[in-house]
């Protein structure tokens, strides 16, 4: 590609990455042939939205591996002091604890990001090329990543107590895959493509499926 992405997009080189989003869905909207436009155009806009997005986004793999060095680093820094004071609690406290602590709040916030997305839909498949209604889906994905990355560091904060070890690696691939979801659903936003509004959708689902079956074995615990 001869021209350079950032006048395709007419923007500034300076421009933030919302900014290029932004641009990127204007032009998808005006010359995507689903739309009566111009597949040649769309190409060229494709390839410069793949080389700006290279420059401008990190890998979701790579935040993925961080999130996993985290815990890593921060249970082995804390291993020796919560060592000491979980010897000083009882084994259900213990387990009490984490589920009040942890799995709680989590589990709260997994509910806001899940239960609006049906409705969320449904609104903008009245007309996912209004700029209003796009707006308010890509409103609901930016809070859902920010209440992400508040489950994480929830989660990275404390160790979970062994005999609650399972229950939180499950806890984890739910989160996980409702963050698989909300990456779909941003890559939607940005160009329209189908497949990744349905497998986003299906992912989030089957985490609900995930996160009903936690609940139900957190009964099972009697800690509350």
């Amino acid at each position: 590609m001869n021209r350079n992405p950032y006048e395709i997009f007419k923007v500034s080189q300076n421009a933030s990455w919302s900014e290029i989003k932004s641009a990127y869905r204007k032009l998808v909207k005006i010359h995507h042939p689903d739309t009566g436009g111009d597949q040649k155009i769309m190409l060229e806009i494709n390839a410069a939205w793949e080389l700006l997005k290279v420059k401008n986004e990190i890998p979701y793999s790579k935040r993925k591996n961080e999130i996993y060095k985290s815990k890593i680093y921060k249970t082995k820094n804390s291993e020796n002091r919560n060592k000491d004071d979980q010897n000083k609690l009882s084994e259900s406290d213990e387990i009490k604890n984490w589920f009040k602590n942890i799995y709680i709040p989590i589990d709260k916030l997994l509910g806001q990001i899940i239960n609006p997305l049906q409705s969320q839909v449904r609104a903008l498949s009245a007309d996912p090329y209004d700029d209003i209604l796009m707006d308010s889906f890509c409103l609901y994905i930016n809070q859902s990543q920010r209440k992400i990355e508040k489950i994480n560091k929830i989660y990275t904060s404390k160790k979970s107590p062994h005999k609650a070890k399972e229950f939180s690696l499950n806890l984890y691939h739910c989160l996980s895959q409702v963050q698989d979801g909300l990456n779909e659903l941003d890559r939607y936003t940005m160009g329209y493509v189908d497949n990744y509004l349905h497998d986003g959708k299906s992912m989030i689902r089957e985490a609900n499926e995930k996160r009903k079956l936690l609940r139900n074995q957190k009964k099972d615990w009697i800690i509350l």
